[in-house]
């Protein structure tokens, strides 16, 4: 049985609050202490400065007075700016990179950030290590209400076992053996946000073909299998397959729509060598009709539980029999 139109309701009201107020997904417009206008809604790049520049201000032990007070600004202002909903002059964040002693290289990539601080999308080309990629993405999952992935060929990396992800890194030779172990750090890094007091909201759509992908051998797909039907009893945790009964609109590759508690919509997409942040709202809306079509042809989550627990009873039927 496909699902039903009031399971989409996380879906489709994010999207008419986002058509009615113009903004995010928060329902109103929010006005702070020393401004008189509403701040502009937050951009990636402008959100990962204000966590770069809070990190450095934390290590030198000061206080959001104290710093604010070294570059002759309020301490609001500069929370304001920290969280990423408003933006500081370059001269500011000049100022305050030499309060907080950063030099050289570091000194001149936060910079050059700072400058397209307001710039909307963030092709990450330039960041050649993956943990710097990943560091983004992290933060955003931090921040996000509600995460929703749609994944093709392999289990989301939010729901993946340690064996299964080392099998994937492996097998796939996509990473250096020399890499695997930080690599591991940094994907396990990840789950640490679904195990928070207050975790986001995660709806997951797997394409049934992934689910038939022998990452890792027999065992290892069968743990990975287990694992999901358990993640799936979390209050927090929705997961659908879509069964392979043909062409669907996510033929073109996995993806993710994390919708912030503070701020826009932004979708996520990932290659070999970089990340995609998609943030122009007429963009973000394709994705979501996408997520919409794709969960109104997806098994409802009882149907789902059912399948991928006959999976793993197949799976395991198949090894004693050898």
């Amino acid at each position: 049985m496909l699902a039903t139109v009031p399971a989409l309701g996380w879906l489709l009201g994010a999207a008419a609050r986002q058509r009615r107020f113009g903004r995010g997904d928060h329902d109103q417009p929010t006005h702070h202490g020393d401004t008189d206008m509403t701040d502009p809604d937050p951009t990636v790049r402008g959100q990962q400065l204000g966590d770069e520049l809070r990190t450095l201000r934390e290590t030198n032990a000061l206080s959001l007075a104290d710093a604010a007070e070294r570059i002759d600004a309020s301490a609001s202002k500069l929370s304001r700016f920290e969280t990423g909903r408003r933006t500081l002059p370059v001269e500011d964040i000049a100022s305050l990179l030499a309060v907080y002693g950063v030099k050289g290289t570091r000194r001149r990539e936060l910079l050059a950030l700072a400058r397209e601080a307001e710039r909307r999308g963030w092709w990450q080309r330039n960041h050649p290590d993956f943990a710097q990629r990943q560091r983004t993405l992290i933060a955003l999952e931090a921040r996000a209400a509600r995460v929703i992935n749609f994944e093709t060929t392999v289990v989301p990396g939010l729901l993946q076992t340690g064996e299964y992800t080392r099998a994937l890194m492996t097998e796939s030779q996509a990473v250096p053996p020399e890499a695997v172990e930080q690599h591991m750090i940094t994907r396990l890094n990840r789950h640490k946000v679904l195990l928070r007091e207050r975790p986001p909201k995660l709806h997951v759509l797997i394409h049934e073909l992934a689910l038939h992908q022998m990452v890792g051998g027999r065992d290892v797909l069968r743990r990975q299998l287990e694992h999901l039907l358990e993640c799936s009893a979390r209050h927090n945790i929705s997961i659908r397959v879509v069964a392979n009964t043909g062409g669907h609109v996510g033929a073109s590759g996995a993806f993710t729509l994390l919708q912030q508690h503070e701020g826009p919509s932004v979708v996520f997409l990932e290659n070999l060598t970089s990340s995609l942040f998609v943030e122009e709202r007429h963009e973000v809306d394709v994705y979501r009709d996408a997520l919409r079509n794709l969960a109104a042809r997806a098994l409802c989550e009882e149907q789902s539980g059912e399948l991928i627990a006959e999976m793993a009873r197949h799976l395991d039927t198949e090894a004693s029999r050898e």
